[in-house]
């Protein structure tokens, strides 16, 4: 009875473990849409002090939840704090660093990653619109690429690299080329997106993690019943051989 006790306080104990930076995930995230409206408002001292006060939740956050991908969020991070208080960045290109690092964090701590979704039908509405009408004008390209830069950093984490470096290619030199070609390119762009579905990327990924979490326990029993059973076998010598 002591055993099966020990057991689940074991596996009560790390579930509960790793439910804690879900919590503090969400409280995390709720501060950084105040920094985004800061920045919208080009309120740049108060976003620098908001995130100043929450990155190292965010990395710890990230660390323990998805510890393969805090590199990406290091990056946008460090991106952030370096340019918000730029006079030479425009208030658009700061606009776009803080949406990129809400929707990334957002796309990592939660399974459906509500934002990215969003801020990818924009761009594949956008695409539709031109596609459609046969025109596209400076303000639609804008808008398209402004719509991909911000979920690119996404991408770039999900993606397999040949997949992802093409999709950037076509939008990064999409100004240089002829309107036919724009077309095309945004045609095959289209295509490509609506395929992409990263719900179930991000629920593969969940299940690896249960797996790995499901071996943790498993593990803490194992060594729990090998104590168990070494401290028996060394009372019963003892005894064995006061006798």
């Amino acid at each position: 009875m002591r055993l099966k006790y020990i057991i689940i306080s074991i596996v009560f104990i790390c579930l509960f473990t790793q439910s804690i930076p879900f919590v503090q995930a969400n409280t995390t995230a709720s501060n950084l849409y105040t920094f985004e409206r800061y920045v919208q408002e080009q309120r740049y001292p108060q976003a620098m002090q908001t995130l100043e006060q929450i990155d190292e939740n965010m990395i710890n956050t990230v660390r323990k939840i998805q510890p393969s991908r805090v590199n990406f969020v290091e990056i946008l991070i460090t991106n952030n704090l370096n340019h918000l208080l730029d006079e030479n960045i425009t208030g658009s290109e700061k606009l776009k660093m803080a949406q990129q690092l809400v929707v990334m964090y957002d796309a990592l701590i939660t399974t459906d990653a509500p934002l990215w979704h969003r801020w990818k039908n924009d761009l594949e509405k956008n695409i539709e619109t031109i596609l459609n009408e046969k025109t596209i004008d400076d303000q639609q390209s804008e808008k398209i690429i402004y719509r991909w830069d911000v979920i690119s950093p996404v991408l770039s984490m999900y993606l397999p690299e040949e997949e992802y470096s093409e999709l950037e290619s076509i939008f990064t030199n999409f100004r240089l080329k002829t309107t036919e070609e724009q077309h095309s390119e945004l045609q095959s762009v289209f295509n490509q997106m609506s395929l992409i579905n990263l719900e179930t990327i991000q629920n593969n990924q969940l299940q690896s993690y249960s797996e790995w979490l499901l071996v943790i326990v498993i593990g803490f029993i194992f060594l729990t019943l090998s104590y168990v059973g070494w401290v028996r076998y060394k009372a019963e010598t003892k005894v064995n051989h006061t006798n």
